[in-house]
This record gives structure tokens, C-alpha cells and sequence, in this order.
């Protein structure tokens, strides 16, 4: 994964305009998984980043639909013409490699189940309910990271091929599904004890 995106952002960053839809245009194959990526890199710290995650948030789980239905990147035409700015390319550029280092010494268990179709469906439903956690504006620590994290591993795992890093990321997604469901019933009983 690490020369495939990093090769694709290179060529990316050169142009003097980038935009969403310049991204899906020159890396064409591959484009949804890796515009996932390059719209979770940002969250990719424990610090939430205000303003940023719905935007972003809401392309990643586009890509997750996408993923689901038709395997091609799923953008709208306003969403199309959002230009990313040179310096907030080059933060993008500079996670991109640091985490390309460290994906291409974690991917080591290639399977091709990872490549069948209901793989897709599965990391695709996973990515959706991830990125709708990542689109929550929580002024939390570490209430982007999570789903980002589980975004990150999906993305990577079906980029390589990978079973363990699908499995990590789906896995993440379900242990983010039980904490708000966990949080949901714990603000539910003290609200009871509070105004019943």
C-alpha cells in the first residue's frame, strides 16, 4: 500500500489545484479506499480537530456507500469541487507517510477472501457506522480517533489484501458501536435518577 498511495498523493500534491475530484481522477483505481485515507489522516491524533470531521466524516461514509453498492468512489458535485489547500495537502502528505512506513510492516497475512464481494459489503457497512461516529462534532478526546483508527485499518486491509487488518478495523467498529450504546444507557439511567 505504501508505494501505491504514496506514488498517488505524490502526483496529486504536484498539481497547482487539488481538488476531491482531481483525487479520483488521477489515482482512478483504487480511488475510494484511498480518498477513505486521505480524509482520515487529520483524525489520525487524540485531539478532535472542531470543524473538520463532519465534512470529512460525511465523504468517508459516501465512500462506505459507494463501497457497499458499486465499488467505485461516490462523491456528489458539490463535494467534487471542494479544494484542498497546499499546506493542509502537505499535513495530509506527511501522515500519509509516516502511517505508509508503518502499514507495510503490519500487512503481512494476504487472503483472498479479503478480495470477494461480501468482504466489500462488510468493511463498507463498517466504514459507514464508523464515519458517522467521526461526523459526531464530540469535543471528546479520542472521539475521532476510534472510528478513524477502524476506517484506517479497513482501508489499509483491503488495499493489501490483508485479512488480520480487515478483521482489526471491523473489530474496532463493533467495540465503537457497544461504547455508545454503553453511553446511551448510562446517560439514560442518570437522567432517570436525576428528573424521575
Amino acid at each position: 500500500m505504501s508505494d501505491k498511495m504514496m506514488e498517488a498523493l505524490s502526483e496529486v500534491k504536484s498539481l497547482p489545484i487539488i481538488m476531491l475530484e482531481t483525487i479520483v481522477e488521477r489515482i482512478q483505481e483504487e480511488s475510494l479506499l484511498i480518498l477513505c485515507l486521505v480524509c482520515i489522516f487529520p483524525f489520525m491524533q487524540p485531539i478532535p480537530i472542531p470543524g473538520l470531521s463532519s465534512v470529512l466524516g460525511l465523504i468517508i461514509l459516501l465512500q462506505g456507500i459507494g463501497l457497499i453498492f458499486n465499488g467505485k468512489p461516490l462523491l456528489t458535485p458539490r463535494l467534487k469541487k471542494i479544494v484542498i489547500p497546499p499546506e493542509k495537502f502537505e499535513i495530509i502528505y506527511k501522515a500519509a507517510k509516516k502511517f505508509s512506513v508503518f502499514t507495510s510492516r503490519i500487512s503481512t497475512f494476504k487472503h483472498p477472501v479479503t478480495t470477494t464481494r461480501a468482504s466489500q459489503v462488510i468493511c463498507g457497512i463498517s466504514i459507514v457506522i464508523s464515519a458517522a461516529f467521526l461526523s459526531l462534532p464530540l469535543p471528546i478526546p479520542f472521539s475521532n480517533f476510534v472510528p478513524a483508527l477502524s476506517i484506517f485499518f479497513i482501508c489499509v486491509g483491503l488495499l493489501e489484501d490483508d485479512l488480520i487488518l480487515i478483521l482489526c478495523g471491523n473489530g474496532i467498529t463493533l467495540s465503537v458501536i457497544w461504547m455508545a450504546m454503553f453511553s446511551y444507557y448510562l446517560i439514560q439511567e442518570q437522567w432517570r435518577a436525576w428528573f424521575i
